[in-house]
């Protein structure tokens, strides 16, 4: 039982990123935490992390260790259920969720609720947040991600590809004109997305030859959130780039206009994240199939999001 209780420890540390919030989530005192955590170190033979008086921070045998620790409790946790909990007749285990914040309050969250409706015995801890997450290290079971980011020791299950096409509103377009040609776009006031590197250049595919167009890009404007880019682009703060699925009700509306059509971008994927020797498969591609079932209702003939 103290393995079962020190891997806990460890891993709520590197999920969390201190030992004062691990205590915090297990409901411990954080020398009690300190302590397990030193114990499994001394019980591997391997410190597990680098901590100063200002920061922890895993090390490379701690990362590796991370994925042995979920895979040994998850044994622990298929063990204390009983064969009768598990006989595949139903969905059990626990799968810890990341998902970009727009995508999931505008598709993604009815999906995900008749996921956990019809598999009640399925613990979910579901966090929306749009920066790039490296699941090993962070602790996610299924992270859910349109940037084109890949870790060490992740396997990625790509979902279907999006569409990022150049909008602006009426009103932005009548005061400074419409652009002809990606290079003009740097005298334009263009809405940068943060977590885009680097955020000052867009790249565009030229017609005919293929080549690639790099614009650098001017703007006061950045955001980390593409609600927040949305918004910005139809009250006329400057141009944006825009996932098509985000900004389709829009142009229908009349509230913004895409511009630039014959110069395409870069595709982009929805994919899935998760640790390399994933211990609840079964939980996993449940919730995968059943997100690609609800996806495929949104894509449109040329098969884009």
């Amino acid at each position: 039982m103290d393995s079962v209780e020190n891997a806990r420890a460890f891993l709520a540390v590197a999920e969390v990123g201190s030992f004062a919030g691990a205590a915090l989530r297990l409901n411990l005192a954080p020398s009690a935490v300190t302590k397990r955590v030193s114990a499994l170190e001394k019980e591997l033979g391997l410190l597990l992390f680098q901590r100063t008086t200002r920061s922890l921070h895993l090390t490379a045998g701690g990362r590796e260790t991370i994925v042995r620790a979920r895979e040994f409790l998850a044994a622990y946790e298929r063990m204390m259920r009983g064969p009768d909990e598990d006989d595949g007749s139903r969905l059990t285990g626990r799968l810890r969720i990341k998902a970009p914040s727009s995508f999931t309050n505008h598709f993604l969250g009815a999906m995900f609720n008749d996921f956990f409706r019809e598999h009640p015995k399925v613990d979910v801890e579901l966090q929306l947040t749009n920066r790039p997450v490296d699941p090993v290290v962070e602790g996610f079971d299924f992270v859910i991600s349109g940037l084109p980011v890949a870790y060490d020791g992740v396997e990625d299950f790509p979902l279907f590809p999006f569409k990022r096409l150049v909008y602006a509103s009426p009103a932005y377009l009548a005061r400074h004109g419409e652009p002809a040609h990606p290079s003009e776009l740097a005298t334009h006031r263009c809405l940068r997305y943060s977590y885009l590197n680097p955020a000052g250049t867009w790249s565009f595919v030229e017609p005919g030859s293929g080549g690639v167009i790099d614009v650098a890009v001017n703007g006061a404007f950045a955001t980390n959130d593409i609600d927040a880019m949305h918004r910005a682009g139809v009250d006329g703060l400057g141009i944006a780039v825009l996932p098509r699925y985000r900004a389709r009700a829009s142009v229908q509306a009349g509230d913004l206009v895409q511009i630039l059509t014959g110069f395409e971008l870069p595709d982009f994927w929805v994919k899935v994240l998760r640790p390399a020797g994933h211990s609840n498969p079964k939980v996993f591609h449940a919730l995968l199939d059943h997100l690609k079932r609800g996806l495929a209702t949104l894509v449109e003939g040329d098969g884009y999001l």
